[in-house]
Formats: C-alpha cells, sequence, structure tokens
C-alpha cells in the first residue's frame, strides 16, 4: 500500500482544506470502498427492489462466509509473495501465479462443498448456483489483491462500482419467483464482470502472460505462517456468529445445514459498519506519516550508518508509531462513544428495543476488532508472522470458549461477549507484543541477518566448549 501513502502525502502537501478532505474521501474509499459498494448493491436487492427469495438471502450470506474464510488461507500469503515478486521486478511472473493460486483454491472450495452438500443435500440448482457463486466471490478476492497491487487505485474502485450495478440488474433480469436460481447466478455473473475488470487492470500493469504458474510453491515452507494468519484471523471474527447461530434457543435453520440468528445478525452487522473510521485512519495516518519514519530507518540499516544514526531514527519510528496508534484510537473512541450514547437515546435509525442490548456489546466489540486488526497488520508490517499467528490463535479460542459460555450460561443480554471480550484481550496483548518487538527491533533485524562466512570457516560456541573439554 506504499504507493498510495504516496499519493495521499502528495494531496496534503498541496495545501487547502479542499484537498485535505479529498485525501480523506481517498483513504476511505481505498480502506473500506469493496466492502462499501457490495454492501450497498446487496442492500439495494434485498430491499428497493424487494428480492426477497429465502434461496438467494441464504445463498448471499453463506456464500461470502465461505469465499471469505477459504480465501484467509491464500490472501496473506498471496500479498507476501506478490510483494516480493513486485520487488524484484519479475512482473511476468504475477498474473500465472495468480491463476496458480485461483485453481488450487477453487479445486479446494469444490472439496469442500461437496463434503458441505454430502451431508445437507438440497436440490441441484441451488448447489451448482450456491457453489458458482462461491467460487466466483473467491476468485473475486484473491485477483483483487494484484489488482489493487498496481497501484491503479481509481481502477480498482472502478471495478467494484460496475460489479455492484451488473450484479444488481443481473439478479433482476435472471431471477424471479418461478426462477430463483436467476438471482443467485444474476449476481455471481456481476461478480464475474468485476473480477474480469480486474483481470485486465493486472494485464495492463504485470503483462499479457496467461500461464498457470505454481513457483509460488515453493515459498510456502518460507511464509507458512501467513496461510493460517487469514484464516485464523477470519474464523476468530465469525466464531460467535456460528455458535449463536447453532444455538437451539436463538438460532434457526431455514434450510438444512444453513443457519442464522435473526435477532444477533443484524445488530452486529450494524456494528461491523462502525470500523470504517478505524480502517481509514490506518490508511491515512500510518501509510503516510508513519511510513516516512519506518523508511527511513530501514534505509539506515541497509546502508549501514552508525549505530547512533540507526538508534536516532529508531526512535523516531517508535515515537510516531504510538503516536498514530494513540490518534487512531482516540478518533474511533470518540465515535464509538457517540453511537452508543444514541443508542440508549434510541436515537439510531433501524435499531428497535430488542436490538439495543446486542448492538451495544457490537458497538464495543467492532471497536476494539478494529484496533486488534490494525495491531497485527502492524506486526505483519515489521514481519512478525509468528507473533500475528500465535495471536490470531488465542483470540480464536478466546471467543469461542467465552462465547459458548455467555451464549448457553447467560443468555441474551450477554450476545455479543465473547466476541468483544476476546477481540479487547487479543488487542491489549498485541499491543504489548507489538511495542516490545518494535522497541528492540535493532537487535532483531541484526539476529535476522543471515551470517556472510562460508560454512567450515566458523563453528558455534558450543561446538568450542565441547571441544575443549575433550
Amino acid at each position: 500500500m506504499a504507493g498510495v501513502g504516496f499519493r495521499l502525502t502528495k494531496m496534503f502537501h498541496k495545501g487547502g482544506v479542499s484537498t485535505d478532505l479529498l485525501a480523506i474521501a481517498y483513504s476511505v474509499v481505498v480502506s473500506s470502498g469493496p466492502w462499501i459498494i457490495t454492501t450497498t448493491s446487496l442492500w439495494i436487492i434485498l430491499n428497493i427492489m424487494n428480492i426477497n427469495s429465502m434461496y438467494f438471502n441464504i445463498g448471499i450470506v453463506y456464500s461470502f462466509v465461505f469465499s471469505i474464510i477459504i480465501s484467509g488461507l491464500v490472501v496473506m500469503f498471496e500479498s507476501r509473495r506478490l510483494s516480493d515478486l513486485i520487488y524484484l521486478k519479475e512482473y511476468k511472473k504475477i498474473l500465472p501465479e495468480v491463476f496458480g493460486i485461483i485453481l488450487y483454491a477453487s479445486l479446494f472450495t469444490i472439496i469442500l462443498l461437496a463434503i458441505f452438500f454430502l451431508i445437507n443435500p438440497h436440490e441441484w440448482w441451488f448447489i451448482f448456483s450456491f457453489s458458482y457463486l462461491t467460487i466466483s466471490l473467491l476468485i473475486l478476492w484473491i485477483i483483487s489483491i494484484a489488482s489493487i497491487s498496481t497501484d491503479a487505485v481509481n481502477w480498482y474502485i472502478l471495478a467494484y462500482i460496475v460489479m455492484g450495478f451488473s450484479s444488481i440488474i443481473l439478479s433482476k433480469i435472471l431471477g424471479d419467483e418461478n426462477n430463483q436460481i436467476g438471482y443467485l447466478m444474476g449476481f455471481a455473473f456481476g461478480v464475474n464482470i468485476g473480477s474480469f475488470i480486474h483481470y485486465l487492470i493486472i494485464i495492463f500493469h504485470f503483462g499479457t502472460n496467461i500461464e498457470i504458474s505454481v513457483e509460488w510453491i515453493h515459498d510456502l515452507r518460507k511464509y507458512w505462517q501467513n496461510i493460517f494468519i487469514g484464516v485464523t484471523y477470519y474464523l476468530a471474527l465469525w466464531a460467535d456468529d456460528f455458535i449463536t447461530w447453532t444455538s437451539p434457543i436463538y438460532g434457526e435453520e431455514p434450510l438444512k445445514g444453513f443457519h442464522f440468528s435473526y435477532i444477533y445478525d443484524y445488530p452486529m452487522f450494524l456494528a461491523y459498519l462502525t470500523i470504517i473510521p478505524t480502517a481509514t485512519m490506518f490508511i491515512l495516518i500510518l501509510e503516510t506519516r508513519f511510513y516516512k519514519k519506518y523508511k527511513l530507518f530501514y534505509d539506515s540499516l541497509i546502508n549501514g550508518y552508525n549505530y547512533s544514526e540507526i538508534e536516532l531514527r529508531k526512535k523516531e519510528m517508535f515515537k510516531e508509531l504510538k503516536l498514530n496508534i494513540s490518534l487512531t484510537i482516540k478518533v474511533q473512541v470518540v465515535i464509538t462513544s457517540i453511537l452508543l450514547m444514541f443508542n440508549e437515546l434510541n436515537l439510531l435509525p433501524f435499531v428497535s428495543e430488542i436490538s439495543k442490548p446486542i448492538l451495544r456489546l457490537g458497538f464495543i466489540g467492532a471497536m476494539m476488532n478494529s484496533f486488534y486488526l490494525m495491531i497485527m497488520l502492524l506486526l505483519l508490517y515489521f514481519d512478525f508472522r509468528d507473533d500475528a499467528l500465535k495471536l490470531n490463535l488465542f483470540t480464536l479460542f478466546s471467543n469461542i470458549i467465552l462465547s459458548f459460555i455467555f451464549v448457553d450460561k447467560i443468555g441474551y443480554y450477554s450476545l455479543g461477549a465473547g466476541y468483544s471480550i476476546a477481540f479487547t484481550l487479543g488487542t491489549f496483548i498485541g499491543y504489548k507484543i507489538l511495542i516490545k518487538k518494535v522497541d528492540d527491533i535493532i537487535r532483531i533485524e541484526y539476529f535476522r541477518q543471515e551470517i556472510g562466512v562460508e560454512d567450515g570457516f566458523y563453528m558455534h560456541f558450543k561446538d568450542i566448549k565441547y571441544l575443549m573439554e575433550e
């Protein structure tokens, strides 16, 4: 995302209220544009166009859930692999490797869906359309990672806008009450159109080599943590939903194998929308102000500056990091506090009295989740993959255990408490890990370097001690 940071920096350097507002709007688009566009198109389909098909509603929700969780297995790894290829200027390898990742991820998804529908049999048309939509969304998530890597942000957002409009129009044209497969297939075709535009963006920037490459497999051992970092985060994010959905008290099963909790899902969805400020601030501040200090520090390491200069730049980077985290947290806390007050005073539109307790915990949980995601991404910024994975595993199991306890033992007024507490704990632990690591970053980076001595010209201290004893 450094290219985005450079563009934002140029906007701020121009000065003036209008360019500052433009930079903020640009940050919103970059950080949350695809999410906002996709959500808006779904809202239009379900509310304005009155598509109230149960199969469509279920198919949309679960295809998003399945595709996002499965994409977690590849998108973190893909991001790192593409970064390496771009750094090495091996642009021609990018598209073939993206195709290779899509192929393997799609085959894996087909196997999982086959198992799921063997356990939960349905009509062939629903199985086919649901599977097609799930794989279409999976391809969209994977190919858009390569698309945003081009730094063609305007075209990237345009691809999602076209996808949103196409999904709305095609769902309405192809589907009706007697042809419900058309609703799902229409939405899927809209997703395909968006994916095709992302594909054109990649071709324009990285070349037209349309082979399928699996060279990326060689990096799996090197970046194996990235595979699990993505999927464990998404599972941690959805764990409380799965537990509430399958609860005999709060969950429903309108179709075999597909669970929901209508009293829980809507307020939690509204709560998730409130993390947009944190996502915007992360792009706006950390990718501009912090990135400058970050780059200066690592330039000093790479270029072999003296220790005092390296230490000075480390302190400046460390100070900027804490300042930026603090500012981001303050902005989100103010917004969440206002929303909590509005919730208590019944001033929020589209929120019923029954949703207030869940929304209350949802606001807090979403806020802590946004902080947690910021901390995790910063850990990955410094390549602390082991710590990010351990943190995700802790948060995942905390959410599972706490959600079971609150849903089964305490009841309605505690729905969402497991999610909120798990991400609160994860945020504080993650922050402590991040600060400790960055404070010791010079020693860590020197220990990461390979020893520049050929094998046979050195021995470990323990071996010397052993020889001396002999």
